[in-house]
């Protein structure tokens, strides 16, 4: 059985959300405490969360026929999220309960969109990319030293790339006849330039981020030219996640 075209675009792009904010994430707050058994159970709830989440969509997207499908999933995927949630708590404190708000708030918005079947809507993933690079903001923010411009230079940086997937590779699959998406996925990528051009020009970030932005804007001109082949825009993007992930952790 063959697999829908953006399958392997949307599997690296929903492998590389989740991963890559957190190891990020860890590498930063590993520059002021020790990291310990928190940070495990802390991913594992933002990670079997996901999977919640995914089971809601898919629960709130179906017909009320098919629902029952997907509620064990959801049980079980909240439970252990929850489960997860409470060992984090116990070992981070009580200070991670001040991000809920912002997680709730996120993730509300793409449930509804989820029950009003625009779950595929580019307002919907930027909500659940913007989601996963909280996570960063919450492992940094369990060490006591104050968040530091570069650092905060290099979250915006890693959210921007990922809220970018959502432009890019909408204009290259699902809008790819369309212009005006292939415009406003360049528009993004001038803008992430700029900031990153910015970054370096004020001493926040070293000069590798502004050639890795270059690059990015580079893939956005060729790749609609080229043979728009899901192996290759994946490829493009793990080659693109991987130079983030050295970027942000090795400076």
């Amino acid at each position: 059985m063959s697999k829908p075209t953006g399958w392997v675009p949307a599997q690296h792009g929903a492998w590389a959300m989740l991963l890559v904010p957190y190891v990020v994430g860890l590498s930063l707050a590993a520059r002021h405490r020790p990291l310990g058994w928190g940070d495990v159970t802390l991913g594992l709830t933002w990670l079997v969360g996901y999977f919640a989440f995914n089971a809601a969509v898919l629960t709130l997207k179906s017909p009320a026929k098919r629902r029952a499908a997907f509620r064990a999933p959801l049980l079980i995927y909240g439970a252990a999220s929850a489960t997860a949630g409470l060992g984090s708590l116990a070992l981070l404190g009580l200070d991670l309960l001040w991000w809920a708000p912002l997680y709730v708030a996120l993730l509300g918005v793409s449930l509804r969109l989820a029950a009003t079947k625009r779950e595929r809507s580019l307002v919907s993933g930027v909500l659940t990319v913007v989601a996963s690079c909280l996570l960063m903001g919450v492992l940094r923010g369990t060490a006591e030293a104050p968040l530091t411009p570069p650092e905060v230079a290099a979250m915006v940086a890693t959210t921007g790339y990922f809220v970018g997937t959502v432009f890019h590779v909408k204009s290259l699959i699902r809008e790819r006849n369309a212009p005006s998406s292939a415009r406003r996925n360049l528009w993004f990528h001038a803008v992430l330039l700029a900031f990153l051009g910015a970054g370096v020009g004020v001493g926040w970030l070293a000069w590798p981020w502004l050639v890795w932005a270059v690059a990015l804007v580079a893939r956005t001109l060729w790749l609609p030219r080229a043979q728009r082949r899901p192996m290759v825009i994946g490829l493009v993007e793990v080659a693109a996640s991987l130079w983030l992930l050295g970027l942000a952790t090795l400076a």
